[in-house]
């Protein structure tokens, strides 16, 4: 397909026609609604900065570049800046067919970063922490299961097999279903759960019965109980996902095993909780140890 020559007017119309393009291509696609939500904010930040700036010819490389160098000035991360350059060349290519050199515009260099996490100790305080059974249940089924904080937001309860205790995640990341196998005590206690509160449809109801909880709401119960017990550490939702892998990992769990429950495209993806595992090296003897006794006691005088 030839491409399209560059667009040199922005205006406010143009802007709403090509914003249009670009959703209608990611629903014909069948994207996950939080990659179009994202995509979309990251074009509409784009548009505003331009405006900003008066720029008069937005959709040429040139200035995507000069954008993603102003948000890596001002502070931006990794992520932040991949999702960026993800939606601009998605724009460009797929919508627009507007040229995109590699070349001239490589993709930001990824970081690596381990994860924070918390002992298996600080997690039961969180959960003695919470003040109401529902708080409760919610830092359980985290932590139980791995899933992500959406995930369980969206979780119903037509979706919890008692039987074959597995729970059923219906259009997890990348739109992608998946199984994960639970314990039999994570089963009674989420109808124990279920006989005091009498949730509808979802596992979590929000404010209103029979709608999802928030992804906000959930934060919630953890940030008063990590306040209640003194945890400086950071603790999200997320962290509850990155604990259930660790320790299951400390524990001898299966890796492929984890990588199924997860929902990780790849292998490597868990492998890197591998790198948090504290129990695996308590074995260890430092070659410091053995020196140390030549010259402790004299030093402690």
């Amino acid at each position: 397909m030839e491409s399209r020559q560059p667009i040199n007017t922005p205006n406010p119309g143009e802007y709403k026609e090509i914003y249009q393009q670009y959703e209608d291509y990611m629903l014909l696609k069948n994207y996950a609604t939080s990659t179009l939500k994202t995509y979309l904010c990251n074009y509409r930040k784009y548009i505003e900065w331009c405006e900003r700036n008066e720029v008069v010819d937005p959709y040429v490389q040139e200035r995507v570049k000069e954008y993603l160098l102003y948000r890596v000035r001002a502070g931006a991360r990794w992520q932040t800046m991949n999702n960026i350059y993800s939606a601009m060349r998605k724009l460009f290519r797929e919508v627009l067919h507007l040229p995109w050199s590699m070349k001239k515009l490589p993709r930001p260099k990824k970081e690596r970063i381990l994860p924070e996490l918390i002992g298996k100790k600080d997690v039961a305080r969180l959960i003695t922490a919470c003040r109401h059974l529902k708080h409760q249940a919610i830092l359980i089924t985290l932590y139980a299961t791995g899933m992500r904080a959406g995930e369980l937001c969206h979780l119903k309860l037509s979706h919890i097999d008692a039987q074959r205790h597995q729970i059923r995640i219906v259009k997890g990341k990348g739109n992608k279903d998946r199984y994960i196998d639970v314990p039999s005590e994570l089963i009674d206690f989420l109808r124990f759960y279920y006989k005091r509160y009498r949730p509808e449809e979802y596992l979590f109801n929000g404010r209103v019965k029979g709608e999802p909880m928030s992804v906000s709401s959930l934060r919630w119960p953890i940030r008063q109980a990590k306040k209640k017990i003194g945890l400086v550490k950071k603790v999200s939702p997320h962290t509850l996902r990155h604990c259930y892998a660790t320790h299951h990992l400390e524990s001898g769990t299966d890796m492929v095993y984890l990588q199924r429950n997860l929902g990780h495209k790849h292998l490597k993806t868990t492998a890197r909780y591998i790198h948090l595992c504290n129990s695996r090296y308590q074995h260890i003897t430092h070659p410091i140890v053995e020196l140390l006794p030549l010259w402790y006691p004299e030093t402690m005088d």
